[in-house]
């Protein structure tokens, strides 16, 4: 193998491994196939700076749950600032480039944030978008159904 070769070899690897696949999420409509209602069903702030958040896909008879979240920030109440997450959406519950089935409805997040633990009782909002139903597309995005949801939470 030359040498040019295996840098141009290299090189595609590389970036490949930075942009990988991603879910693309197309919304949802009650008037298609699929449903709309994705939920937190749990939600708090714990002592050690950190989130802990359970997702819930709508698509409960299909067993089609949760399969990447994303543009996810919170803002705890009026003095206590905001923190993003990320931005880029994230696979989540076995999902990814090869294969998202025979996933749960449901997807437990924990997330450190650079933020004190309000006090019992302080509450907080989450905006997140949840991505579920995703097909196997060939090229860097798996099509899938999502929604942007806002949450309020109290610390408990």
């Amino acid at each position: 193998m030359n040498k040019k070769y295996f840098i141009i070899l290299l090189v595609f690897f590389f970036i490949k491994k930075i942009h990988g696949c991603h879910p693309a999420g197309g919304g949802c409509s009650n008037n298609s196939n699929y449903k709309c209602g994705v939920q937190v069903i749990d939600s708090n702030l714990l002592p050690n700076s950190m989130l802990k958040m359970t997702v819930q896909s709508p698509d409960m008879e299909d067993n089609l749950g949760v399969s990447a979240i994303g543009h996810f920030s919170m803002h705890v109440d009026n003095n206590g600032g905001g923190y993003k997450f990320f931005d880029k959406p994230r696979w989540v519950n076995g999902c990814g480039c090869a294969k998202c089935e025979n996933i749960p409805l449901q997807y437990t997040i924990y997330e450190e944030f650079d933020l004190p633990t309000p006090p019992k009782g302080t509450w907080y909002d989450i905006w997140v978008s949840i991505y579920w139903t995703c097909v196997n597309d060939a090229g860097r995005s798996r099509t899938c159904i999502s929604e942007d949801i806002h949450y309020r939470g109290y610390v408990k």
